[in-house]
């Protein structure tokens, strides 16, 4: 018997509702009506690194490590990127192998490189590559394309440049490919849990909101493959997640640029990119070319980030990873869509620098968009929402207004400035609980909270340091009575094999970058 564990990424209760209940999607009607559905609260901020860990280990990104995309070190005064290797714990699969349980692992960003424990078969998710390494043991690589021809770790296109048709398309193809190599998982390999995500649900929500006949395709299909999964005679339980949830574009804050105009980050010239800007010579028009001539996979696979990164944008934004950063100028520096680091170095003494840090969190947190509404729900010192050693944490952790969006590049203007999301994240994403041992009925939950019900379901002991709590009150009969089984601390140092530029090719090719 297999229990499932299916991951939409950024699925969203109000994209599914209508179609439950015109009957459009009977698999995610069938979990509400026979089992346990409500939110799932995200971590902060709500972004796919480290969200999915935080659902994994059941641990708040100050136990981790890692609290977006991209890290600060202060002492290089440089901008890292974060890849599995980053992450400071074991996950709850690593403890379900030690006690006989055979996982599976499909799909799940923060997976790459593949550094599970042995005995977790790992197909690891965005932005690994299926043209390197992306399984652990690397011979389940083979083994997987000759079970799912043409698997694919993402698109297989310019998303700038495909119509919604063509996007649609794609991320159906590579949805069924995820449910695919989850049912070989459990039919070949004998596989007790399998974890699958689907992550291509975030990339055509971000960039077709203004399309929801193509987003409830999309679902549309996901909901066959989860009545499908629902109706096999292996499936014992099924979990629905997502890592947060979704709504459209009100504003958009360019939070780098903002901290620009205050004077708090000095940026020096661009050099080589204006003089290719001003002959015409763009990242769009060379991806463009790439596009028609069909060459997408063999242009990731010979130009290195490093030299992608060197070409300029249409919009006149920057990557703020790209830009030139005058660190003996700057005084703090957003990193992607909540973080924000302080220099250091910019301070005489630490109560200038606290001085600062207070004046900053206040200027954010009465700050107004436009039309007068707040920039930010709250603007929070790491301390107060995270425990743990915080490690290489930022200075403040801003979470912004529902609808507002804050990527971190910088050029253009303030407020206003138009990208290629539509929609971005928001705190609250779905929760589902199905099959032997959970009740029915509403019930909200935080996202650290699966990792200990799923251990306890399995009888495997929860570890001490995990910050979810076993959810009991969904249980039912044998797990419902049994005392939770306290287990030893997961908590690493990290390391392991790192992903090198992968990571900063996907984050621009899906518009975490400019």
């Amino acid at each position: 018997m297999t229990v499932y564990v299916v991951g939409l990424d950024g699925a969203d209760w109000s994209l599914l509702r209508d179609g439950m209940d015109a009957g459009e999607f009977p698999g995610f009607a069938r979990v509400a009506d026979e089992g346990v559905t409500g939110n799932l609260e995200s971590t902060l901020p709500p972004i796919t690194f480290p969200a999915w860990k935080c659902y994994s280990t059941g641990k708040n990104p100050g136990k981790l490590g890692v609290y977006e995309w991209f890290g600060y070190d202060r002492e290089e005064q440089s901008i890292t990127t974060n890849d599995s290797s980053n992450f400071r714990s074991r996950e709850y699969w690593d403890v379900l192998a030690d006690h006989g349980v055979t996982p599976a692992v499909v799909n799940m960003p923060t997976t790459h490189p593949p550094n599970t424990d042995d005995g977790v078969l790992t197909v690891a998710g965005s932005p690994a590559s299926e043209r390197g390494e992306f399984t652990k043991p690397t011979s389940l690589k083979s083994e997987l394309l000759d079970a799912v021809p043409n698997y694919r770790t993402k698109p297989d296109l310019v998303l700038d440049e495909a119509t919604p048709e063509e996007l649609t398309s794609e991320a159906t193809t590579l949805a069924d490919q995820r449910f695919d190599a989850a049912e070989w998982f459990a039919d070949e390999k004998n596989c007790d849990l399998v974890h699958l995500t689907v992550f291509v649900t975030d990339t055509v929500q971000h960039r077709l909101w203004d399309h929801p006949e193509k987003i409830q395709e999309l679902y549309g299909r996901i909901d066959a493959r989860l009545t499908a999964l629902l109706e096999r005679e292996d499936t014992e339980t099924v979990f629905l997640m997502s890592d947060h949830g979704f709504t459209e574009i009100d504003e958009t804050f360019l939070v780098n640029q903002w901290l620009k105009k205050r004077g708090d980050l000095a940026v020096g010239d661009a050099g080589g990119r204006n003089a290719l800007a001003s002959v015409g010579i763009t990242r769009e028009r060379l991806k463009r070319g790439v596009d028609r001539l069909g060459l997408v996979n063999l242009a990731q696979a010979l130009i290195p980030e490093s030299l992608q990164r060197f070409f300029p944008s249409e919009s006149g934004r920057l990557a703020i990873q790209d830009a030139p950063i005058d660190w003996t100028e700057t005084k703090a520096i957003s990193l992607g869509r909540g973080p924000i680091y302080l220099n250091d170095a910019a301070f005489e003494s630490d109560a200038a620098r606290a001085a600062y840090r207070n004046s900053l969190a206040e200027a954010l947190s009465s700050l107004e968009t436009p039309d007068g509404d707040p920039v930010a729900a709250a603007v929070h010192r790491p301390d107060d929402i995270y425990s743990g050693d915080l490690y290489r944490t930022p200075d403040l952790v801003v979470e912004y207004a529902t609808g507002v969006d804050a990527p971190e590049a910088i050029g253009g203007s303030v407020f206003g400035e138009r990208t290629e999301w539509l929609a971005t994240h928001r705190r609250q994403g779905i929760f589902g609980a199905w099959g032997d041992g959970f009740g029915s009925g509403r019930f909200d939950c935080t996202l650290y909270d699966l990792a200990p019900t799923i251990l306890h379901w399995f009888g495997a002991p929860v570890p001490t340091d995990i910050d979810g709590k076993v959810q009991r009150a969904i249980l039912i009969g044998e797990p419902q009575q049994r005392s939770v089984q306290e287990g030893p601390e997961t908590a690493t140092a990290g390391g392991g094999e790192t992903a090198g530029e992968e990571v900063e090719e996907t984050l621009r090719d899906l518009g975490y970058m400019d």
